[in-house]
């Protein structure tokens, strides 16, 4: 017992470890960043986003699928016996599977978290929630230059929920009538979406919010061009609605 008490001591001095995979991934401890080769990286990463414990034959299987099962596993020992220091506390491994050690803080945890409080509407409206931070926070994408096949739907499932997020902080900065961080939320959801029309429609009602009837027009005019180039389609009713009754009309 007193040797438990002494290792989770040890492991507190030497400072909560905190993974990032939103953006580019980084491992750090309080006031430095640990060097993680890119196997290491690899499996960090992939033991975050499964959020539980994994087979040592599944996750060797996972990070290096195209060579035979034997080598898969040598791969995973040698990741294994290569991570630095601080890396190898963050992993938490037994003869059969491993995990990430409960005590590393992953950023795509909390940015989820933050999504799905913006996209609850039972959920009150907290200061921290509409502040340029929770913009920042929902502004990347996930290990955008990391294309492995696991990554992939990781990936997309984030980028669909960041961009919803973006358009119901939206909605609730114009509720709140701060109509200039709206207009920024709602442009930021829209480079990260170009096509999508719920985004561009969060745009356009923010410009209407706030009176402002030619910004509205010009961006469902500049809308309707993007997806005549680029899908051969027209808005639909869902966007051509919303300035309908201004002039000039907005068929023409």
């Amino acid at each position: 017992m007193a040797r438990k008490q002494s290792s989770r001591v040890g492991m507190a001095r030497q400072g909560r470890l905190r993974l990032w995979l939103v953006g580019h991934f980084r491992l750090t401890t309080p006031g430095a960043e640990v060097a993680v080769g890119d196997c290491g990286a690899r499996l960090l990463a992939l033991l975050a986003l499964r959020d539980s414990r994994i087979t040592r034959c599944g996750t060797a299987g996972t990070l290096w699928p195209e060579t035979s099962d034997d080598h898969a596993q040598g791969s995973l020992r040698s990741t294994l016996r290569r991570l630095p220091g601080p890396a190898r506390r963050a992993v938490d491994v037994t003869g059969h599977d491993l995990s990430l050690a409960s005590d590393v803080e992953v950023d795509l945890h909390e940015r989820r978290s933050l999504a799905f409080r913006l996209l609850d509407p039972a959920c009150a409206t907290r200061a921290v929630d509409l502040s340029g931070e929770a913009m920042r926070q929902l502004s990347a994408d996930l290990l955008p230059d990391w294309y492995d096949d696991w990554i992939r739907p990781e990936a997309a499932a984030w980028w669909q929920l960041r961009v919803h997020a973006l358009e119901a902080l939206a909605g609730r900065l114009v509720t709140a009538r701060r109509f200039g961080e709206a207009a920024a939320a709602a442009t930021v959801a829209v480079r990260a979406a170009p096509l999508r029309e719920s985004a561009r429609a969060t745009l356009v009602r923010v410009h209407l919010a706030e009176g402002n009837q030619s910004d509205a027009l010009d961006e469902f005019h500049r809308y309707r061009r993007l997806i005549r180039a680029e899908l051969n389609l027209e808005p639909t009713p869902l966007l051509g609605d919303l300035v309908r009754d201004l002039r000039p009309a907005a068929s023409s």
